[in-house]
């Protein structure tokens, strides 16, 4: 498995909002009919919102400095075994990524050097 951790920048500052990330991720979705869409996820739920996403990561930076990043994209690609195991089916990875970020929320405060 390869993970990589990105602070989400502006040209040469930190963006203020997810919005723009965001929309960029959905795009994935336009040519797609409502059945085929991928939904964002959470722990709690498999159909968030595109303005949930943006309002729930936004409202969490209030005591960030404008220097800090406000949100961090999170890429996690599974090897071809993984993905052999998970049998590339959507829901085995929404699992997967589930409890992955499970380990990360446990590891969290040991990355705040990324």
């Amino acid at each position: 498995m390869y993970i990589t951790i990105t602070p989400q920048k502006l040209g040469g500052t930190y963006s203020q909002s997810s919005a723009d990330f965001v929309g960029y991720l959905e795009k994935e979705n336009q040519s797609l009919e409502q059945e085929e869409m991928e939904h964002f996820f959470n722990q709690y739920g498999d159909e968030i919102s595109a303005e949930e996403v943006v309002k729930d990561i936004d409202g969490n930076g209030a005591k960030l400095k404008k220097t800090e990043p406000k949100f961090y994209s999170i890429t996690v690609s599974p090897s071809k075994y993984e993905l052999n195991r998970l049998q590339n089916s959507s829901e085995d990875l929404k699992r997967y990524t589930r409890e992955l970020m499970k380990d990360y929320v446990v590891d969290f405060p040991f990355l705040g050097h990324l």
